[in-house]
């Protein structure tokens, strides 16, 4: 649903039909100005009390700080923006798709957009195993064999492969269901020294399969 509110702004907001809960809101209506007056540290406390007064403490707990971004504004006559992601765990592991997302006026402190997604139910995944068949240097072999075969990718640039970070996670494949994996964020030689944007890949924490790989070279 959406409204105009008295200085031709704009407010939309989505409630979930069976239990009423506010699943997300955007608020334009507020006046800005142009020196920003929020830091990253007032962004997240704002963050942390908007969602303290959504949602109940059993989905705080379950939640934790993904990222904390500051864009710069579109044009002159608009505020900057901080991106704040929280990750829902469920059974101690991170699941990347459920979570909650809101966006912080860095002018005036206000909320201007929520999104919360946490549909997920422990029961969908009660049954697999929390504790790793493969380790996480076997998944990261996995994903150099996996680019070498890669014929515009090849062994040689496989082999130059620089991890980042390697975390388990949940991860929902192409076949809808959910799996244990290894997120592995990794560049190689074709990436710049500066640049800070990796490529990610996912292996089943169990089978040693690649459920996804996300390379995006030109």
């Amino acid at each position: 649903m959406s409204s105009k509110t008295a200085n031709g702004r704009s407010i939309s907001a989505g409630i979930d039909a069976s239990n009423g809960d506010l699943l997300f809101v955007y608020d334009g209506s507020k006046k800005v100005r142009r020196n920003n007056n929020i830091n990253k540290d007032d962004a997240l406390t704002i963050a942390e009390k908007y969602i303290q007064s959504r949602v109940s403490a059993n989905i705080i707990s379950e939640t934790k700080l993904n990222d904390i971004k500051y864009k710069e504004p579109a044009a002159d006559d608009l505020p900057g923006i901080y991106h704040v992601s929280y990750i829902r765990s469920i059974r101690g592991i991170p699941y990347l798709s459920d979570g909650i997302i809101l966006r912080v006026n860095a002018e005036t402190g206000e909320v201007t957009s929520y999104c919360k997604k946490l549909s997920t139910s422990e029961e969908e995944i009660a049954l697999i195993n929390t504790e790793p068949s493969i380790t996480d240097e076997e998944a990261i072999k996995v994903l150099k064999e996996y680019m070498s075969s890669i014929p515009q990718i090849g062994e040689e640039k496989a082999n130059t492969v620089k991890v980042m970070s390697s975390d388990l996670v949940w991860k929902e494949n192409n076949d809808d269901k959910i799996h244990l994996a290894w997120w592995i964020k990794f560049v190689d030689s074709s990436f710049a020294e500066d640049d800070n944007c990796p490529a990610f890949a996912w292996v089943d924490a169990h089978s040693g399969e690649m459920l996804l790989f996300d390379y995006g070279r030109d």
